[in-house]
């Protein structure tokens, strides 16, 4: 019967998986693959951590270990491995060799980088000499870089010459099966060369990262018995703070009311485990098959060192559950919790279904959640597979866990978090309850806090659509629970400084104020938002710490770095706030949100990034969400470019420090609100005859000061202007227009009729790359004005859908006697979809017309060309061109 299964396995067409950091998955769209990590061990610079860097350099001498982690999510259940690959993509190869790839057997971190190999290296970090160095506690070394870990044979190795374009390792299918079934156990591998190669690390561009490539085929789905070491709880259990009753204390400051914490309940009560206290973890196993299972052995580890072992040899029916216990002296790491891990894990005597929870780890610093669910939801669990192959609700909530520790707490990088937060989660308890106990928004008993977990969850079978939310979820990354339970542990719903616009009667959208006798039609949504809505998920490790970060899509080349991409993690307000208060308890949110810099001024530029030197700004602080139509709560004049902003009263009579040592003091904000919904100012231009506008958010104040900004810092606001006072007359109305397709001079003068009824549709051209204007595979438009003008506005007019334009594109400007190639470039459109929704001005008469208006320095130009950047075709109703007021 065996052999069937395997033939026909092999009659199947295989599916075939690509595995790069930032890859999309088929199997989970929503969040892509960053579970790579890898580094460099040298015996040259043995404490030097080589991570993080864009290359891998690899000598005779060193080794380099790389890992692929989170393949039950990217792979899928059920699936066998029928062939496997690395592809590693060199930089210089020296001389011809071989590279072998060996099984990792130790735990190793990739860690922060550094730059300098005379310095110690960084916490976290695995080198030569250190398994994983700590700046707090006592670094746990290894020799010669982990030498024991390598298993003796190698998996499989490849031959390499100077000038090969990539090394390709085959064989790797045994390896990459038993990293899928046993999470536990994949460590990955130690790559050795017999000379020197440089190679791309996971940090290079995307074309260049390592590549794993498997082909996979479906496996039947095992019954009988199915061990599964459900839950791991810690005791004794100590309550955490309790935000409710007069914890917060309210007051209105500036039209907005918040709360601040100053009396949280439980404040003097002991919170964790004391240095050297006895405590006991409790595995629980539980059958979660259809059969009765046999014996088994079972083990625990302790920092990766066997401590306790046994056997089990009753009988343990479907749905029943057995405890083990063993006791341990408590050591508090109140900087790091990653650094104790605590596994349990169990060898089944007789076929187990499934492998991959057949062990469980958590650590031993780790907040702690409680997981409860109702008989009816179980129940409706178990009618389908999971994501990682069994049937019980209990292994889909700790995979969710471990993509919540593996994936969002690891691999959200920052400068300051180079190897992401240092926090850990675990689940404390799972309890199964009748149906109708679980009340409230988090779906717990009576809706009441257990406050001995740090946070509580429930999966309640009465609230809509159950049935239909375990379809979604039972296979893929729940983001939204991840969303939920961080909230859980003190993160905020950062979508409510997203900001949608209105439309101009004041229908719709966060923004009330009116200019010129209709409601403003700007907003602003953070591009780059995370798992809680907003912030910033971008790496800004190359980037000084000074740098002000635009928060729109924006081309800066001091912003070419490989790893200066978004996610879908979490943002670096998210990470910051999670390092900033490793070592406390919950039950408080959003304070992080106080740690702000002393001393903020703001820079004002144009889009191409020249200082505006003169000019007025008018700040309207959002407020209960929403930004009122009502005077400017203050007003600064810009001199040289720059504005010193207020710091303005809290509310409190002095500065006052959370017990988790944020600091709510005098700030541009005011009584920061630990929600967000008063963290947003409109922030008007008034400017050369002009008025623009842009946005300011308290968390980018929150990410200046984790970046280290914490005494002053100087905020990019850029706004939409020229230099000089815009005439009002349309210079483009009725001119000639060309296009490189030749378009019917019937169709193009639809672009300067003056009528936004008709419309000027773009065909989809080839793909673009960039570059001069003239360029033979860029789709282009250019109107003559007759003669030289100085030019300070060309505007773009849709009708209908926004969208439908180009989505990224370049003003080109040239001049009589100019040929194209010698054109100046004027404003480039890395995003017209965030610009047409959120930078837009909108018809009063009709809102299907809208209009994003493109300001620049003044210049002296005749011809006017659109180069599209991007593959996308069209549509487009009217270009406008406005001249500047000429300086006597």
């Amino acid at each position: 019967m065996l052999g069937l299964i395997c033939c026909l396995s092999f009659l199947q067409s295989p599916q075939t998986i690509l595995l790069y950091r930032g890859a999309k998955l088929d199997s989970d769209p929503q969040t892509p693959y960053y579970a790579c990590q890898d580094t460099t061990l040298s015996p040259d610079f043995p404490e030097r951590s080589f991570a993080q860097g864009i290359s891998l350099r690899a000598t005779p001498r060193s080794r380099i270990l790389i890992r692929f982690a989170d393949l039950e999510r990217a792979i899928g259940p059920h699936k066998t491995i029928r062939r496997a690959k690395l592809v590693l993509f060199p930089d210089y190869i020296q001389s011809p060799g071989e590279i072998r790839l060996f099984r990792f057997r130790g735990r190793w971190n990739e860690g922060p980088g550094m730059g300098d190999a005379n310095e110690k290296t960084s916490h976290g970090a695995t080198t030569w000499k250190y398994q994983f160095y700590s700046e707090k506690g006592k670094p746990k070394e290894w020799k010669n870089g982990g030498e024991k870990y390598v298993e003796k044979n190698p998996s499989a190795k490849a031959s390499y010459v100077p000038q090969q374009n990539e090394i390709v390792i085959e064989g790797l299918q045994k390896d990459v099966q038993d990293f899928y079934e046993r999470w536990y156990e994949n460590w990955g591998w130690a790559i050795e060369v017999t000379s020197n190669v440089v190679l791309n690390s996971s940090e290079a561009p995307p074309s260049l990262r390592p590549r794993l490539e498997v082909e996979v085929v479906d496996s039947p789905t095992s019954s009988g018995a199915d061990l599964s070491v459900i839950y791991i709880s810690r005791f004794p259990e100590y309550e955490r703070y309790d935000n409710r009753g007069d914890a917060y204390v309210r007051m209105n400051v500036n039209g907005h009311e918040s709360g601040v914490m100053m009396n949280p309940g439980k404040a003097d009560t002991q919170k964790w485990p004391k240095d050297g206290e006895e405590v006991r973890y409790v595995a629980v196993v539980k059958n979660v098959g259809d059969a009765p299972s046999n014996g088994f052995a079972y083990q625990w580890l302790f920092n990766d060192e066997k401590v306790a072992e046994g056997r089990y040899e009753q009988r343990i029916e479907p749905g029943k559950t057995v405890e083990f216990e063993i006791r341990s002296k408590f050591l508090n790491d109140s900087f790091d919790h990653r650094t104790q891990p605590i596994l349990f894990r169990v060898t089944p005597d007789a076929q187990d279904a499934l492998k991959a929870n057949d062990a469980l780890e958590i650590q031993a610093c780790a907040l702690n959640i409680g997981i409860w669910v109702d008989e009816g939801f179980y129940e409706s669990f178990r009618k389908q597979t999971n994501g990682i192959g069994s049937r019980a609700f209990e292994d889909w909530i700790q995979w969710q866990f471990r993509i919540w520790n593996d994936v969002f707490m690891t691999h959200s990088r920052f400068s300051f978090a180079q190897d992401g937060s240092r926090e850990r989660i675990r689940i404390q308890k799972i309890d199964i309850v009748p149906n109708g106990t679980l009340k409230g928004g988090a779906h717990i008993p009576n809706d009441t806090p257990t406050l001995t977990y740090d946070g509580e969850w429930g999966f309640d079978s009465s609230f809509g659509e159950a049935e239909k939310y375990i379809q979604a979820v039972r296979r893929i990354c729940d983001r939204a629970l991840l969303h939920e339970l961080s909230h859980q542990i003190g993160l905020i719903d950062l979508y409510w400084m997203n900001v949608d616009p209105s439309l101009p009667d004041g229908t719709r959208g966060k923004v009330k104020l009116k200019t010129n006798d209709f409601v403003l039609t700007r907003g602003h949504f953070d591009p780059y938002a995370g798992l809680m809505g907003g912030g910033d998920t971008r790496n800004d490790i190359h980037i000084p710490w000074a740098y002000s970060i635009p928060n729109e899509p924006i081309e800066i080349p001091a912003l070419l770095s490989p790893v200066f991409e978004p996610t879908q993690l979490y943002s670096a307000t998210d990470v910051a706030a999670l390092n900033a208060n490793v070592g406390y308890r919950r039950g408080f949110y959003g304070e992080f949100l106080y740690s702000v810099p002393d001393v903020v001024i703001v820079r004002c530029l144009d889009y191409q990034g020249i200082p505006i030197p003169s000019g007025t700004l008018s700040f309207y602080q959002m407020k209960n969400g929403v930004i009122q139509d009502a005077p400017p709560d203050f007003t600064v004049d810009i001199k040289n470019g720059t504005a010193l902003l207020p710091n303005r009263p809290t509310g409190l009579e002095q500065p006052f420090t959370t017990l988790t040592g944020h600091t709510l003091k005098p700030n541009p904000f005011g009584r920061i609100d630990v929600v967000g919904t008063n963290g947003v100012f409109l922030v008007r231009l008034d400017f050369a005859g002009q008025t623009e506008w842009a946005f300011l958010k308290v968390w980018q104040l929150a990410d200046a000061y984790a970046r280290g900004n914490k005494r002053a810092y100087i905020q990019d606001l850029r706004f939409a202007v020229s230099h000089r006072p815009l005439k009002t007359d349309n210079l483009a109305l009725k001119r000639i227009v060309i296009d490189k397709r030749n378009s019917p001079q019937s169709e193009l003068s639809k672009l300067v009729d003056g009528d936004a009824s008709t419309i000027f549709e773009f065909a989809p051209p080839p793909p673009a790359t960039g570059g001069v204007p003239g360029d033979a595979t860029q789709d282009w438009v250019e109107i003559d004005l007759g003669r030289d003008r100085p030019i300070g506005e060309v505007r773009l007019v849709v009708n209908g859908d926004a969208n439908a334009f180009w989505q990224k594109f370049e003003i080109w400007v040239y001049t009589t006697g100019q040929t194209v190639k010698e054109a100046q470039l004027f404003s480039l459109e890395a995003s017209w979809s965030f610009a047409s929704a959120f930078r837009s001005d909108i018809d009063p008469k009709n809102f299907r017309v809208r209009s994003v208006a493109y300001r620049a320095r003044p210049l002296t130009v005749r011809y006017i060309r659109l180069t599209n950047r991007s593959s996308t075709g069209g549509r487009l109703a009217e270009i406008e061109v406005r001249e500047t007021e000429v300086v006597r």
